[in-house]
């Protein structure tokens, strides 16, 4: 599946950019140029971690290896419940990893959903949500969490493992969602804050390795001899970006071309038109929902929720990340995030327990809107 997405990646960058030579009268140069400021970003959240993924790869080996040689659990599975795929889960996962189809299963599928999940989406989201939103947002959260485990079962499958070795090495991740899912009914206030204090020391981390990597490159200063050579990360960033310029005009094309299907689902579905934006801005980046999260009626509000756990970046950032540094695992990919998304889904549709109640003043952490 990988080389088809490519070309048709490859085709849109082509088209997007001699639309923007044009002066864009068919409208895709603007999201052409939109990829491509995109680079600032991901050179923000990719080049420090990356940066320090094989010191981080050193501090981990000793945990990791202990506790799987005891649990008999592939090592590369404890990193990528935690990092992003493209934020050094992927890398770390690859370096830890005693089995190769194991490793890019974890660093490709479960830094993807979970770990993204845990070190950007949550932490990003808590900075934006109001008060009167952290009720739905808490539910479409768990609903998110939840369709992750059998999105990557499927996505392991297709990926070659086998079935009782999959399930076994997934067991990591049925304990975290597990824990997650009890701090979000039980203390949702306490497990929001400590999410929003996770994600900084995430950021504060890729920010230092950004700040080595200046040293060495200006002043010729090596306070950490073992970094990626800075020439590695710009490239895979460049990389990255030039899918995006690709992937972005393609994205708005879909959209401008189902936009009466979209309208139609929102009705089926019974959530309004902001809703359906944020569906639509989910399959890019889920960053786009937070800010208009207030604007959507609740199923509205928990449906975007929980596929920003599931589905975000599935033609975003994540999507040119792995198909640079993982083709072959773009299909896998695909079937994680799609799966995840469909049972969002049905069950904030059909599943008679996601009925509103009465929820405590106080209970859930919040900021106050600007």
């Amino acid at each position: 599946m990988d080389k088809p997405v490519l070309i048709i990646m490859c085709a849109f960058l082509v088209i997007g950019g001699l639309d923007y030579i044009l002066g864009s009268p068919l409208k895709l140069g603007n999201k052409f140029e939109e990829g491509f400021k995109a680079m600032g970003p991901l050179a923000l959240g990719i080049i420090g971690i990356y940066s320090l993924s094989p010191i981080l790869q050193s501090a981990l080996a000793p945990v990791t290896s202990a506790v799987s040689s005891f649990l008999h659990i592939d090592p590369s599975i404890f990193p990528a419940c935690i990092f992003p795929v493209d934020m050094g889960g992927y890398q770390i996962s690859k370096s830890l990893a005693a089995s190769a189809d194991i490793g890019r299963f974890s660093g490709i599928i479960i830094a993807s959903t979970l770990g993204a999940t845990v070190s950007f989406s949550i932490p990003v989201a808590c900075r934006f949500i109001e008060k009167s939103d952290n009720e739905a947002f808490a539910r479409g959260v768990l609903i998110g969490i939840i369709s992750i485990v059998p999105g990557c079962f499927l996505a392991g499958l297709a990926g070659g493992l086998e079935f009782f070795v999959l399930a076994w090495n997934m067991l990591p991740l049925f304990v975290i969602i597990v824990l997650l899912c009890i701090g979000l009914i039980k203390a949702p206030g306490i497990t929001l804050k400590l999410f929003r204090i996770f994600g900084r020391l995430i950021t504060a981390l890729g920010v230092a390795g950004i700040l080595l990597q200046g040293l060495d490159i200006i002043l010729n200063i090596h306070l950490i001899p073992n970094l990626v050579p800075f020439t590695d990360t710009v490239f895979l960033v460049g990389k990255i970006t030039l899918i995006l310029a690709g992937a972005y005009p393609m994205m708005d094309l879909l959209t401008r071309l189902l936009k009466r299907g979209f309208e139609k689902a929102g009705r089926m579905l019974g959530v309004n038109a902001d809703a359906i934006a944020g569906m639509i801005g989910n399959l890019a980046s889920n960053i786009l929902v937070w800010g208009t999260l207030k604007n959507m009626d609740r199923r509205g509000k928990m449906l975007c929720t929980s596929l920003a756990v599931s589905m975000a970046f599935v033609l975003g950032g994540q999507f040119a990340y792995v198909a640079s540094v993982e083709p072959s695992m773009v299909g896998p990919f695909f079937l994680s995030k799609i799966s995840s998304g469909i049972l969002c889904i049905l069950l904030i549709v059909f599943f008679p327990l996601l009925k509103k109640r009465p929820v405590r003043p106080g209970k859930f952490l919040h900021k106050k809107s600007n």
